[in-house]
Parts: structure tokens; C-alpha cells; sequence
């Protein structure tokens, strides 16, 4: 165990040297390794989150992407990403305790137009905020779009597609997701 720490030690060495010559602030106790990082715009990071990539084998890396002047991305105390991308043109909250499985994309965007016309004048995709609630579980390979709140102590399966909002205490799933059931 103390092996794996001190082979850890110069990634998160490495991460937090970039987070410091970005002006991103974070909490104690952060651990990671092999974050990619786009900060046009703000990202925070609370105490104890963890921010890894390649969790369990898996081929994904974590990724933070305020990717303009006024978008922002929070992320909460005591948070766990495994291999989880965040795509930001406005907000995203993640509030407390919550964790996100391998492959999981949280996306407040259209990443571009559809029209043609609309791409030549290049104006902005279309983004609306996103806000996860305390205690949220969000399975592997998952996706949550623009303009969805996820509420307190809910679970969304793995491999689900997120297009509205989902209530406190409950389980959704599929594509798109569905409520499967209360808890």
C-alpha cells in the first residue's frame, strides 16, 4: 500500500502544480493523477476530492473544461471522479459526497450548432447550467446534459443518458433515463 502512495506521489505533485500556475483553487487533501485541464474560464475544488484517471484499468481520463471567459465548474467537498470529463460553457455544480463512475460525462453544452448557416456565423452552442445535488452516485459510462439538476441522494445507472431533471431520493436509468424506482 505504501508503495502504490509513493508511486502516486509525483502525479499528484504534477497536478497540483498545474492547478497552482492556473489559478485553481482547491482543498486539502486532493489526490489525483493525469488530469487534462482547459481553464478559460473558473473551476474550484473542494477538500478531499479525488480526481483520478485510469481507475480499475479502465481507459478514461479525468478532465476539467471551463471552456469560456464566464463558464464555471465547482466541485464540492469529499467528491470522487473516476475517469470523468466535465465539458463547462456556463456552470457546473457538484455539490458534496458525490462520485462518478469510469467514463462519465457531465456536458452543459451542444458542443456546437446543428445548422450550417448558424456554424459559418459561429455562434455559441446552446448550454444551460447543471447542478448535482449532495450524495449523488452517477454510474460508468453515463451522460449528463445541459440544463439537468440531479437531487440529493440519487443514483443514475450506469451507462444512462440524463436529459431532465431528476427528483431527490430516486433511481434512473436508460436512454433517456428513466425513474426505476424511489429510495
Amino acid at each position: 500500500m505504501k508503495i502504490m502512495k509513493l508511486m502516486d506521489l509525483p502525479s499528484l505533485l504534477i497536478l497540483k502544480t498545474k492547478l497552482k500556475m492556473k489559478g485553481i483553487p482547491y482543498g486539502r487533501k486532493l489526490k489525483g493523477k493525469s488530469v487534462v485541464l482547459t481553464t478559460i474560464g473558473n473551476i474550484r475544488i473542494g477538500h478531499n476530492v479525488k480526481l483520478n484517471s485510469f481507475s480499475g484499468g479502465e481507459p478514461y481520463k479525468t478532465g476539467l473544461q471551463a471552456h469560456c471567459k464566464d463558464s464555471e465548474i465547482t466541485i464540492g467537498d469529499n467528491c470522487l471522479l473516476n475517469g470523468t470529463r466535465i465539458h463547462c460553457r456556463t456552470k457546473v455544480t457538484i455539490e458534496e459526497h458525490c462520485m462518478f463512475g469510469p467514463g462519465s460525462r457531465i456536458v452543459d453544452n451542444d458542443s456546437h450548432r446543428t445548422s450550417i448557416d448558424i456554424a459559418e456565423r459561429r455562434l455559441p452552442p446552446e448550454s444551460a447550467p447543471i447542478l448535482i445535488r449532495k450524495n449523488v452516485w452517477v454510474g460508468m459510462n453515463s451522460l449528463i446534459l445541459k440544463g439537468v439538476e440531479i437531487g440529493e441522494n440519487s443514483v443514475v445507472a450506469a451507462n444512462s443518458v440524463v436529459t431532465k431533471n431528476v427528483p431527490k431520493n430516486t433511481l434512473v436509468g436508460g436512454n433517456p433515463a428513466k425513474i426505476i424506482k424511489t429510495l
